[in-house]
């Protein structure tokens, strides 16, 4: 079994392409390091963005590990026409903060290439887990690129179903025979309490 945790960014800054994490998003990834760092990490992946480079960095340090930059696990960003903006800092009254409101998610990005962007997530996560059979992997990456993602393995037309949190993992095994089995969705335990080891005796 090769198992792959789908990591998304901390919370960034909003209003310019490619932002940085914000003072929230580097608490967030922080506390991720040390949960991720217990999970016997044999692969460490990352999108190119810096949002995902400096989610990536406290677990680097604390690992020794180096993450790969995948290109193609990078956001819609560049795809688009409008700056990244967090969905927490839109007006209420803009057309995507009313589309997020009701749950139309794909309406956040309605200029996107959908079948591209599909082709693209997939790819990226084929490359990961054809690379590390029987590893545990882990790619920090984006929203869109892991609703995508889930979304082709669960067989769902519609590519953004559900609202990822910031650091929220996501797991997805590949079994022995090729089948691809979604194992959680939007885990953000670390975020709120200390992992606890399980002792026996």
């Amino acid at each position: 079994m090769t198992e792959l945790l789908l990591v998304r960014h901390g919370l960034p800054l909003g209003g310019v392409f490619d932002p940085g994490l914000s003072p929230e998003g580097v608490v967030q990834a922080e506390l991720l390091a040390p949960w991720l760092a217990h999970e016997g990490i044999d692969a460490l992946y990352s999108s190119p963005l810096r949002r995902a480079r400096e989610t990536v960095a406290p677990l680097e340090r604390l690992t020794g590990m180096t993450a790969t930059v995948l290109e193609d696990l990078r956001e819609w960003d560049t795809d688009v026409s409008q700056p990244y903006t967090p969905p927490e800092q839109i007006r209420a009254d803009d057309p995507r903060s009313v589309a997020m409101a009701e749950g139309r998610y794909e309406d956040f990005v309605p200029d996107l290439d959908w079948d591209a962007f599909r082709a693209r997530a997939v790819g990226a996560m084929n490359t990961m887990l054809d690379a590390h059979p029987g590893r545990r992997i882990a790619a920090v990456c984006h929203g869109g690129i892991t609703n995508t993602y889930l979304a082709t393995v669960l067989g769902i037309p519609r590519m953004f179903w559900f609202h990822p949190g910031y650091t929220s993992i996501s797991r997805v095994r590949r079994m022995p025979g090729g089948r691809l089995v979604l194992h959680s969705v939007n885990e953000t335990a670390h975020l709120v309490r200390d992992r606890v080891v399980d002792s026996v005796g």
